[in-house]
């Protein structure tokens, strides 16, 4: 495995998943409510996406890419349709603070649900977008799943530390705290969604 290389591909890993986004804001509220387990559930589903992208431009899956691109409407809308009911479900919901426990069961929903949103997250189909043509050079099956590994790695990497601080700060935060919390990530995601709809139309 080129070491260089790979650490290359964690920083892309990480540079997809820091930007503060719908992703990052339900990765934040699923661990503010069920603790830092749930919030990292989560982000390994953002995580297993962004895999799915970069093995798809890595290994040269060119037909695959194309439906990808050319269904970007369709992918938009369901993208922004699903921000709007998890936004306004965010925003009505009481704080979870201490039922965290409860959150267990929930694991492989939260999981497959942050794998679909991610796959239809408009800025994440626009990033591998561009990531295709960088990594067209790419020659081996070896250099492209050590490109691929080390996305995933990188952005498994980035939810570690947001759900780790995210976690420690929970403690400090009250119920009436936390509620306003609910009610302003509810917003921004419906805004996320509201400013996709904006794009499509």
């Amino acid at each position: 495995m080129d070491a260089w290389f790979f650490l290359k591909s964690v920083g892309i890993g990480v540079a997809v998943a820091a930007p503060v986004g719908p992703m990052s804001l339900l990765c934040i509220h699923r661990t503010l409510d069920h603790g830092k387990g749930a919030g990292l559930v989560f982000g390994a589903g953002v995580a297993a996406a962004d895999l799915t992208y970069a093995a798809i431009a890595a290994f040269g899956v060119t037909a695959i890419s194309a439906v990808l691109l050319a269904g970007t409407f369709w992918i938009k809308l369901i993208g922004s349709l699903l921000l709007v009911v998890l936004g306004i479900r965010i925003a009505l919901a009481a704080p979870h603070a201490g039922n965290r426990a409860a959150s267990a069961g929930s694991g492989r929903r939260a999981f497959l649900t942050a794998y679909g949103l991610t796959m239809t997250n408009p800025p994440t189909i626009l990033f591998f977008a561009g990531i295709f043509a960088s990594v067209a050079s790419i020659a081996s099956t070896a250099q492209a799943a050590t490109f691929a590994a080390g996305v995933f790695a990188g952005s498994m990497l980035w939810w570690a530390i947001l759900t780790t601080l995210v976690s420690k700060s929970a403690a400090l935060l009250r119920p009436p705290v936390m509620l306003w919390i609910n009610r302003v990530s509810g917003a921004v995601l419906v805004g996320f969604a509201a400013f996709g709809f904006a794009k499509l139309a």
